[in-house]
């Protein structure tokens, strides 16, 4: 794992500007909801539109990702948010902010599948759910970073010039990213077996599919809307919703690189199923409590369980399917994933439209990750002969 460490170091700052890049909006939501005039439906659509565009770059990212190797691909995406970012920051209405959010799924999905393949080159099986951990803290600092520091520049120079400084951030950033990843030579750039029908026929893919649409989408619903509903039904100012999220994101600090090790312990399918068990348990306890500490423990353990689960999501592909398509089945798993968190934020939205409430949506959600729990049983976790 040390002699890895720039590789580390380029990943973990790849993560972290995804993530930073692609949440500044969401704590800042209520101002953007009233600046542009948006209904609960067309704020959660602004959540779903970016997914629209992360599905569709999955594959090709892969893909590419396989053949040319993740560096260049990575710094590449990362470049592309930042500038659809600052683009959003001008937009004058929904569709603008629509087609700047749909931009920036499209050229923000070349930073994790290219990761997983990143790690799959550098680091042998027993150590990639560690390394994909490592990784995703990364992820959590930027949630962090976004959710403490947005509303407070958002309430002084307001959230068009907040969302653009964050993207001016992130152009700043590639620079560095450049000078810390490198390929693989000998095992990032070999692209191996095209065909996919063997993995396509497999029940495990298709077990994990739905698990992957499950996590992102339920982390971007919690991404989304937590915010706001905390605004919104338990009276919180915009800086205290911030706060009160922070919690979500810490939690996902430690738990993103736990799962990883864990996973690499006890095996990937236990974590999975534990973890969403317990998700969906909490789902529904968040409709039950009315605040106070109860609150900020429910709110604790989502943070902690969504950001367990993605690193055993992703490290058991390459010891099923080789680290010669990791890239490409990385990114159709994620492509799934981008469908979960293209589908989920946008029903979230039109139930409290259409039932004027959080609740019924939170309780749909908390079904959903429960039949999910159970897929997992459906895993193997072993490669067939």
């Amino acid at each position: 794992m040390r002699r890895n460490v720039g590789v580390l170091a380029g990943g973990f700052l790849a993560f972290f500007s995804l993530n930073i890049l692609n949440t500044s909006y969401s704590i800042v939501m209520a101002l953007i909801k009233a600046d542009l005039d948006l209904t609960y439906t067309m704020s959660g659509a602004l959540t779903s539109v970016y997914f629209v565009g992360y599905a569709i770059g999955q594959v090709p990212w892969g893909a590419l990702a396989d053949r040319i190797g993740s560096r260049r691909v990575m710094v590449a995406s990362i470049l592309g948010i930042a500038v659809s970012t600052i683009l959003f920051g001008f937009a004058q209405g929904f569709w603008q902010a629509a087609l700047a959010r749909l931009v920036s799924g499209l050229l923000g999905a070349g930073v994790f599948v290219p990761g997983v393949r990143l790690v799959s080159g550098w680091f042998p099986p027993e150590e990639r759910g560690t390394a994909l951990g490592i990784f995703s803290i990364g992820a959590s600092v930027g949630l962090i970073s976004s959710s403490t520091l947005s509303p407070y520049i958002a309430n002084i120079i307001g959230w068009r010039a907040t969302i653009m400084g964050i993207g001016l951030l992130g152009l700043t950033l590639t620079a560095v990213m450049w000078v810390t990843l490198k390929d693989n030579e000998a095992e990032e750039r070999t692209g191996g077996d095209g065909d996919l029908r063997d993995v396509l026929a497999d029940r495990s893919f298709w077990a994990l599919g739905a698990i992957q649409m499950a996590r992102l989408g339920a982390n971007y619903v919690f991404i989304a809307w937590l915010p706001l509903l905390l605004q919104e039904e338990f009276g919180m100012t915009i800086v205290a919703a911030g706060a009160a999220f922070s919690l979500f994101n810490i939690a996902g600090m430690v738990s993103n690189p736990l799962g990883g090790i864990i996973s690499d312990r006890l095996g990937e399918k236990i974590v999975l199923l534990v973890s969403f068990a317990v998700l969906s348990v909490a789902s529904f306890a968040f409709t039950l409590v009315k605040g106070g500490l109860p609150m900020y423990l429910v709110i604790l353990v989502m943070g902690w369980f969504i950001n367990f689960v993605r690193s055993p999501s992703f490290a058991l592909i390459p010891r099923l399917y080789g680290v010669e398509r990791a890239g490409r089945v990385s990114g159709l798993q994620n492509t799934f994933a981008s469908i979960g968190a293209l589908v989920l934020p946008f029903l979230i939205g039109y139930i409290r439209d259409t039932t004027d409430s959080y609740w019924a949506g939170w309780i749909a959600l908390a079904l959903i990750l429960g039949a999910v729990a159970v897929s997992a049983l459906f895993l193997r976790t072993a490669p067939e002969d």
